[in-house]
This record gives C-alpha cells, structure tokens and sequence, in this order.
C-alpha cells in the first residue's frame, strides 16, 4: 500500500469552530502542493488525553510508517504537555511524520542518533509553550468570569438603571389621575414600577 497524508482536526465544542481549522488545513495542503487522503475531524474537550478520543484513537491505530500526519498545531494531539509530547514522539518512532500548520513544522525522527535527539529537544520546547499558552488562556477565561460574575453582584447590589422613558409615561398616566392597576396594565410593568414611579413625584 502507498503511503497516505492524514489530517487530523480537534475543537473544542463550546469555544471553536471546526470549520475554520478545515479551511486552513486545506489552505496549506493547496499551498504545499499535498493532497491529503482524509481528514479526522472531532468536537471534544482538549482535557480528555490522546487515547480516549474516538477520532483520534483510532487515526492512531491505522498511521503506519511512512504516513503523514497534518494537524494545526501540536496541542491538538494531547490534553497537556506530557500527552501531547507522548503521542508525537509514539508516531515519530513509528515513522510517521508529522507537520503542522500554525508554523509550518515538520517533525521526523531521521534515523540519526543526534538529529534524533534535536528533534526530541523541539518537541520538548513546543509542547511546553503550548502548555505555557493553554495555561494562560484559561486564566484569561476565567477572569473573565470573574469580571462578569462582579459585575452581576454590583448589579444586584446597587439596582438596576432605572427605564426613563417607561417612568416618564408613568408619569403622564399619573397626571391623568388613571390608576395604578390600570397604568401597569397599559404600560405592562408591575404595580410596584408604578408605586415607586408615584412616590418620586
């Protein structure tokens, strides 16, 4: 059997869009001049390792040596550091060889003791500042739940800004001496909007 080009694609389902990495995979392969056979595509979280991704998993168990493997970037095939490092080097000593499409990388274990080596140091230095980004994204997200979460305790707090406009016609209700009940009917707002609206007066 000839050797194939694989491309593999993860997103997670809350915050991604699967189309856009597809867009690009296919961009490069265009620009590269490389056709790939199939692409693996699956909407799951980036917590869950390697080998408990049914896409992943089983695009692991039929590369063979000599495949390419194209992902967008190496974080993609691991739920960390350690995993991802593991499942790269795993396909690297199969001879599979993996490129990616963030930077362009190849990697490849060439069969040379110190190219070997040099490889393994990259792989080390990449999966550590995908580690170091995924870190930071996270902190990122989560103080902006904290921001949103202080600002929605200030709102409770403080009141909710008051409808002018539904005040002022409260106020020319008011004026024509209807009643309450009848001014929050017409108005549809509470009897209390328009007792509190009555007692500014």
């Amino acid at each position: 059997m000839s050797n194939e080009t694989l491309a593999y694609v993860r997103v997670s389902t809350k915050q991604q869009n699967i189309g856009s990495q597809l867009s690009q995979i296919e961009k490069w392969a265009d620009l590269n001049s490389t056709a790939i056979d199939k692409i693996w595509h699956e909407e799951i979280s980036g917590t869950v390792p390697a080998a408990e991704r049914p896409e992943l998993s089983q695009l692991l168990k039929v590369l063979r040596k000599g495949d390419t493997l194209v992902i967008w970037w190496i974080d993609r095939l691991g739920r960390n550091y350690t995993d991802s490092g593991n499942t790269i080097r795993s396909l690297l000593e199969r001879g599979v060889t993996i490129k990616t499409v963030n930077q362009n990388l190849t990697l490849k274990y060439q069969g040379n003791t110190q190219e070997k080596m040099m490889t393994d140091m990259t792989i080390t230095l990449l999966t550590g500042m995908a580690e170091s980004e995924r870190i930071n994204r996270l902190a990122s997200a989560q103080a902006g739940r904290d921001k949103l979460t202080n600002a929605e305790w200030t709102e409770k707090y403080q009141g909710r800004k008051q409808d002018e406009e539904l005040h002022n016609k409260i106020k020319e209700c008011l004026a024509e001496k209807m009643s309450i009940r009848k001014i929050a009917d017409a108005l549809s707002c509470s009897t209390t909007t328009v007792q509190k609206v009555k007692k500014s007066i």
